[in-house]
C-alpha cells in the first residue's frame, strides 16, 4: 500500500526545521585544538602497537590532540592527571560500515531478516526520509557511537535522495565531534535512482561535497564513496571507483553475490584502497578472496548483524588464510545495538563453532582466532580499512589521541583475571568511562559531555513519529515487515 501524500505531506509541515547547512558550518569539522596536557595514569595499557606493547601499569600522556609519549611512570608536572587504575587505556574503537541514517528504526524490524530489511528500511522508508531525518539519524548514531566506546566510524550513506540529504548527513556527523568517514551512497529511491541524468547529477553532487567540505584530510572527518551494486550494475559500480580515484577518495562496497569480485578484477579495478562488506556465506567465493587479497583489499564484517540478516556465519579463518584480517562494523541499529563488543563476541562465537565443527568432521584440533587478534579488528585494522592509519588504531607517539578507558572495578567484570579478554568478552558500552577523540573528552567518568542530549531527544522524537507514521500509512507490521 503507497503511503498517502496528505500523510507524507502533513509530517513533512510538522517536522522541527533544521538550521541550513552553510559551508562556514563545515568548520566544526576541523580538529579542535586540545587544550593543555592529559596524563592518563596507572591504568593497564593496551597499545596494539607491538613496539610499545601492553603494559600492565603504565601511562599515556597527551598534547594538542596527539599522543606525546606511553610508557611507565610518565612524569608530567604541568598536566591533568587522570587516575586510570583498574582500568583498561586502549585505542577508540573503530566502526567501518554503518547506515547510520536508519538511527532512528532502531528494533524496528527486531523479527526480520534481509528480505524484511530491504521490504521496510530501504523501500518503504528510505525513498521518504526527509533531510531532516537523516540529520537526526546521523547525529543520534554517532553520539551513540561515542558513547559505545567508537572514536572513529565510517557512515556508508546510502540515503542520498538529493543534495540536502548529503548536506545533512555531513553535518550530523560534524556536530557529533567524533571522527568520521562520509561515505557518498545512493538513493534507495526508484524515481532518483533511475533518473536519466543520474550519471550527471552524481558527479556533479559528489565534486560539490568534496570542494564545499573536504578540501584537507586534516580535519576530523574525511569523504569516500560508497559504490552502487557491482554485482547488478556493474558499469555503474566501475564509474563510482573511477571517481573516487580521480578525486583521492577510498571505496566501500556491499558484496552482495558471488561473481561481483571478480568482475573488478576482469576491469582491472581491484586496489588497496576497497574495503569489501559483507563477504562471509554466499557473497565471496575463495578465489575472490584470493584477488582481494592480492591487491591489498580490506573486509568489514559485522558479524552479529550478518547472522541476524542471514547473510552465514562468519568465518575469520577462511579469510585469514588468505591473510585477510577483517575489520568490524554495526551495521545498522534495526536488530543490533550500537556496540562493537557485541559485534567481536558474534566473531568469536561463530568462528568456534564453525571450526569445532570443522574438527569434527575432519578430525584433530579446531583451529582457535586468538582474542588479542579481535580486538586488533576492531581497532588497528579498522585504521587500515577507512585509510586512517597513519593517525589512529593503536597508541603510538605520534599518532591522533583517540582513545577510551573502561572500567574494570565493575561488578559485571570483576576479576579481570585477563584485562583483554575482558574487553573482548565481557564489556558492555556502559563500562566505557572515558572517551577521547582528538585529545577532546567526549565522555567522562560515564557521561557523554559537549553534547546537548535534550535537544538529541526531541529531534529523534520529531523524527520517529514521522517514520511511524510512514509505516502505518504502508500498512507494515513493524515486527516482521
Amino acid at each position: 500500500m503507497p503511503v498517502g501524500r496528505r500523510a507524507f505531506m502533513g509530517g513533512l509541515a510538522a517536522a522541527t526545521t533544521l538550521p541550513a547547512f552553510h559551508p562556514a558550518a563545515a568548520q566544526s569539522n576541523k580538529p579542535a585544538a586540545a587544550k593543555g596536557k592529559t596524563l592518563i595514569k596507572g591504568g593497564y595499557v593496551v597499545s596494539m602497537d607491538k613496539t610499545v606493547g601492553e603494559l600492565p601499569v603504565g601511562d599515556v600522556l597527551i598534547e594538542g590532540g596527539k599522543i606525546l609519549d606511553v610508557g611507565k611512570s610518565i612524569r608530567a608536572a604541568d598536566a591533568t592527571v587522570i587516575d586510570a587504575r583498574q582500568k583498561v587505556v586502549l585505542p577508540g574503537l573503530i566502526d567501518t560500515h554503518r547506515h547510520t541514517w536508519e538511527t532512528v528504526t532502531r528494533s524496528l524490524i527486531s523479527e526480520g531478516d534481509l528480505a524484511v530489511y530491504i521490504k521496510v528500511i530501504t523501500g518503504t522508508l528510505g525513498p521518504r526520509y526527509r533531510p531532516e531525518d537523516v540529520y537526526i539519524g546521523n547525529l543520534l548514531g554517532a553520539v551513540g557511537a561515542l558513547n559505545a566506546g567508537i572514536t572513529t566510524m565510517l557512515d556508508w550513506s546510502h540515503i542520498t535522495n538529493s543534495p540536502a540529504h548529503a548536506d545533512s548527513a555531513i553535518k550530523g556527523l560534524a556536530d557529533s565531534g567524533m571522527r568520521s568517514i562520509y561515505a557518498y551512497g545512493y538513493s534507495p529511491d526508484p524515481a532518483v535512482a533511475k533518473a536519466p541524468d543520474i550519471e550527471t547529477r552524481r558527479d556533479t553532487d559528489i565534486r560539490r561535497i568534496k570542494q564545499q567540505y573536504f578540501r584537507s584530510d586534516d580535519q576530523l572527518m574525511t569523504m569516500a564513496i560508497a559504490t552502487r551494486d557491482v554485482a547488478g550494475t556493474p558499469k555503474k559500480a566501475f564509474i563510482d571507483i573511477k571517481l573516487a580515484r580521480e578525486l583521492g577518495m577510498r571505496v566501500t562496497m556491499h558484496i552482495t553475490k558471488a561473481g561481483g569480485i571478480t568482475k573488478l578484477n576482469e576491469a582491472g579495478l581491484l586496489g588497496p584502497d576497497m574495503t569489501f562488506v559483507h563477504t562471509d556465506g554466499i557473497e565471496a567465493t575463495d578465489e575472490e578472496y584470493q584477488m582481494m587479497a592480492a591487491h591489498g583489499g580490506t573486509i568489514s564484517t559485522s558479524s552479529a548483524t550478518e547472522i541476524m540478516s542471514g547473510h552465514g556465519f562468519p568465518s575469520a579463518q577462511r579469510w585469514l588464510k588468505y591473510g585477510l584480517r577483517p575489520s568490524f562494523s554495526v551495521d545498522n541499529e534495526t536488530r543490533m545495538p550500537a556496540d562493537l563488543f557485541a559485534q567481536m563476541r558474534a566473531l568469536v562465537m561463530s568462528d568456534h563453532m564453525l571450526e569445532t565443527d570443522r574438527a569434527r568432521k575432519e578430525g584433530g584440533k579446531p583451529t582457535l582466532i586468538p582474542i588479542r587478534d579481535v580486538l586488533e579488528f576492531a581497532t588497528l585494522q579498522g585504521a587500515r580499512a577507512t585509510g586512517l592509519d597513519a593517525k589512529v588504531g593503536t597508541l603510538t607517539p605520534g599518532k591522533r589521541a583517540d582513545l577510551i578507558l573502561i572500567d574494570l572495578d565493575d561488578i559485571s567484570l570483576i576479576p579481570a583475571t585477563d584485562p583483554v579478554a575482558t574487553v573482548v568478552l565481557r564489556v558492555q558500552p556502559a563500562n566505557v568511562s572515558w572517551v577521547f577523540v582528538d585529545g577532546q573528552v567526549k565522555k567522562r567518568a560515564g557521561k557523554l559531555v559537549g553534547i546537548d542530549l535534550n535537544r538529541v531527544r526531541r529531534l529523534t522524537n520529531v523524527s520517529t513519529k514521522y517514520v511511524l507514521g510512514l509505516m502505518r500509512d504502508a500498512g507494515e507490521d513493524i515486527r516482521s515487515g
